[in-house]
This record gives structure tokens, sequence and C-alpha cells, in this order.
């Protein structure tokens, strides 16, 4: 393990990062079993891009306090953002149609906390987005 001052902001960064993009899938997975989404499945595309997305992450900062900062990793951060903004895009698509349902023709309790939970995790999709985004620019260990 390394010391702790050789531990840079991205560090703090990145498990921020796997922490927030855990829960989008957690809130995602939990979305898909609710009364109104459920008919729509699972995507498998969402649930494989954020745990993908995360476990590279982690993978991130073990290689990074392993081997220091190497030019190799760099790459890791440019396949989180896509894989988070291709899983982002994917669950919002998969849940505009419904939305628009929901506010105007099937407004009811049931459905609009269904609808809640929904924005909900999407918000924290977008946000584990712009997390990778910021965590990109940053180093997890410093030289």
């Amino acid at each position: 393990m390394t010391d702790k001052k050789k531990m840079g902001a991205g560090m703090i960064l990145h498990v921020i990062t796997v922490i927030v993009t855990a829960v989008g899938l957690f809130l995602y997975l939990q979305n898909c079993k609710t009364s109104y989404f459920s008919n729509m499945g699972v995507n498998t595309t969402v649930v494989a891009c954020l745990a993908a997305s995360a476990v590279l992450e982690i993978l991130m900062i073990v290689l990074s306090l392993k081997m220091g900062a190497k030019p190799f990793l760099d790459i890791i951060p440019v396949a989180c953002g896509v894989m988070t903004a291709l899983a982002a895009i994917q669950f919002i698509g998969s849940r505009i149609a419904g939305a628009a349902s929901i506010m105007t023709f099937e407004n009811n309790a049931e459905n609009m906390a269904d609808l809640n939970g929904a924005i909900t995790a999407m918000a924290v999709c977008v946000i584990a987005l712009v997390c990778v985004w910021i965590t990109s620019f940053f180093k997890v260990v410093k030289e």
C-alpha cells in the first residue's frame, strides 16, 4: 500500500464515483421492480455498463496504488465514462415514454411514485456520469 501523503485527490473522487455508480445501479434495479416499469424488464446493457464501470473504477484505484500513475491506466477513466454514458442514455431512453404517459394519461399516486423513483435513479446515473468526468482529470496517487 502507498503512504497517505502519496494519495492524490483522485483517490477520494474515485471512491465517490464508485459509490455513486453503485447507488445508481441499485436504484435502477429497484425501479425495474415497480409495478409500472416491471413489464419493461431489466435492461442488461444498463446493468452491465454500470457494474463494469464500478469494477473498473475499483481496478483503477487498486492498480494505481500498487503500480503508481502509469500511462496505460489512463484508458480506464475513458472506458468508465463511455460505459456510464451509455447506461444513462439507455436508462433515460427506456423511461421517457412511460414518464410522458404517466404525466398525461395514467396519473395516479402509485404511478407517480414509480415515476419519482425513476427520476431519482436517472438523476443518480447522470451524477455518476459527471463524477466520472470530473474524476478522470485527477490522479489517484501523487508522483
